[in-house]
This record gives structure tokens, C-alpha cells and sequence, in this order.
């Protein structure tokens, strides 16, 4: 008995289908690993931001103990180009030593309030230095 035309064209569209969710799935899993890659890329910006505004505190404390801290905005020329990022500094007296200042830094890129990476770093600076 020869083959049926209507069998082997139920064939080729079963075949379809199933290249058709392989490729689903592997643009999908591109898409997720490209966004984890974008969003670690992110987190290391931050962790540099963070790092820059303790750097940035510290100087600040060295020339004004009186110094509270600030909101500094990057713009994105200063950075990737094309996102911009924020850096929030508050300083506050320690409380066991008036000459002491705590310093909380925190880091955000891109500064976006949905997407975005965010580092906190705080430290502890001796005004004698």
C-alpha cells in the first residue's frame, strides 16, 4: 500500500512545529543570558560609582569636617554614553568618636528607576588623618 499524501504532509508540519518551539526556546534563552550579562555589567558600574563616592566623601571630609554628604548625578557622557547614574553620600557623626564621620554610599546605574543596578558601601573615616 503506497503512503498516504496527507500522512506525510501531518509529517512535515509536526516537524515544523517542533523546529519552531526549538527556536523559541533558544532565542529565549539568548534573551535571558544577554539581560544577565547586561545586568552584571550594570552592578559593576555600581560597585565603581559606590567606590568613587566614598573617594569622593573622604576628599570632601579632608578639606570640610563639616561636609553632610550630597546627590551626585553622572550624566552619561561620563560614563557608557548612554546611561546616566547617581551616587547618594550622607555622612553622619560616629557615635562613640566626635572626630569620626560614618559614610554611606549609594550607587545607582543606570539611574532608572525600573532597570537598574544598585551598591551600598559604608565606611568609617578618622577626620585626624
Amino acid at each position: 500500500m503506497p503512503p498516504r499524501r496527507g500522512m506525510i504532509l501531518i509529517l512535515v508540519l509536526v516537524c515544523l512545529a517542533v523546529a519552531a518551539m526549538v527556536i523559541v526556546v533558544a532565542v529565549r534563552r539568548a534573551v535571558v543570558a544577554d539581560r544577565g550579562a547586561q545586568h552584571a555589567g550594570w552592578n559593576l558600574q555600581a560597585a565603581w560609582l559606590a567606590e568613587s563616592g566614598v573617594q569622593r566623601a573622604a576628599a570632601r571630609l579632608a578639606d570640610d569636617p563639616q561636609y553632610a554628604g550630597q546627590t551626585w548625578d553622572i550624566p552619561a557622557a561620563e560614563l557608557d554614553g548612554r546611561h546616566a547614574g547617581k551616587v547618594t553620600i550622607a555622612v553622619r557623626p560616629a557615635d562613640d568618636a566626635p572626630r569620626r564621620r560614618i559614610v554611606r554610599v549609594t550607587a545607582f546605574f543606570p539611574d532608572d528607576p525600573r532597570f537598574r543596578a544598585r551598591q551600598t558601601k559604608e565606611i568609617l573615616i578618622d577626620l585626624d588623618r
